[in-house]
């Protein structure tokens, strides 16, 4: 009886095990199928590691930032046919144009500001030296 409930013991651990790791694995797998025909090869598509996981590069970023800007509950692959690939790094240069671009105006104008102030007052010293009689 003993040995009996030994082996049942041991089936329900190795067949909880075979079905709890299907669960892990079976969900991504799809994800994977889905994005191959968008170039997917493996996992480090959009995820930094081989396994998947947590930690994402720049597509899987992007496709985070996508579920949240869409509000849907879970991210779809199918999403990869918008995403355009470095653009991260286009918005990024485009950020940092526009903000050398502001402070180069910026600039401009604290020149002319400077300028303004400094014509401004030459003018009063004129002002000044033609209020006063030369003794």
């Amino acid at each position: 009886m003993t040995k009996k409930l030994i082996k049942l013991s041991i089936a329900v651990v190795v067949i909880a095990g075979v079905v709890g790791s299907s669960f892990t694995t079976k969900a991504y797998p799809a994800f994977l199928r889905k994005a191959q025909k968008f170039g997917a090869k493996n996992c480090l598509y959009c995820h930094k590691q081989p396994t998947g996981g947590e930690g994402w590069n720049e597509r899987g970023e992007w496709l985070i930032a996508e579920k949240e800007r869409r509000k849907a509950d879970a991210v779809d692959p199918e999403w990869l046919a918008d995403y355009k690939e470095g653009e991260k790094k286009a918005a990024e240069n485009t950020e940092s144009k526009e903000n050398k671009d502001n402070k180069d105006n910026k600039d401009n104008k604290d020149n002319k500001d400077n300028k303004d102030n400094k014509d401004n007052k030459d003018n009063k010293e004129e002002s000044k030296k033609k209020e006063k009689p030369n003794q």
